[in-house]
């Protein structure tokens, strides 16, 4: 039987116990035990640079053989990373889904402008790809779901009514999606 795996791309805030995207990752491990999960620690130190960022996704990915299921997850900074990356890139992996959770669209405001962040091209997996965010998301405004959308008219879009920016109970809609 082979694995399922998750490649997880935490988002760029500070990563402790009880911050960033931690409790999120630790209550979905809980609520869905049946993935080998890879979830490395990403550069944060130096900021919200893609370039910096994809060379550890490409790490992560190369643990997963490459007939073996994957979903990869990004959570805010984080799914910003895994998309532009599958816009740029042929992706040889079997990639059964992207979820992406209050990912910023760079572009779509002026607090996520960096031009070297920007995705330009299409989507170059045929993989379903999904963006949930909560209403009250306190870092990423919601209008950025519209722009995810504009730009992947193919995007499902999931909106939770709260959870704010860390989802620190878990998302239901997340547990939906991987069970």
């Amino acid at each position: 039987m082979k694995m399922q795996h998750i490649v997880f791309v935490h988002s760029a805030g500070v990563q402790s116990v009880t911050s960033g995207s931690n409790p999120l990752i630790r209550k979905t491990k809980e609520d869905i035990p049946d993935y080998t999960w890879h979830a490395s620690d990403y550069p944060r130190d130096v900021g919200q640079i893609y370039d910096n960022w994809v060379k550890v996704l490409i790490q992560s990915l190369d643990e997963v053989p490459i007939d073996e299921p994957v979903i990869l997850i990004g959570h805010s900074f984080g799914g910003t990373v895994i998309t532009k990356y599958l816009t740029e890139n042929t992706v040889q992996h079997n990639i059964e889904k992207v979820i992406m959770i209050g990912s910023p669209f760079f572009g779509c405001d002026e607090k996520f402008s960096d031009p070297q962040n920007i995705i330009t091209d299409e989507l170059k997996v045929a993989a379903p790809i999904y963006h949930i965010q909560s209403e009250d998301d306190d870092r990423v405004n919601i209008n950025h779901q519209k722009c995810w959308q504009e730009k992947f008219p193919e995007i499902q879009l999931i909106t939770e009514q709260s959870g704010k920016h860390e989802f620190h109970d878990g998302i239901q809609a997340l547990n939906q999606l991987l069970n």
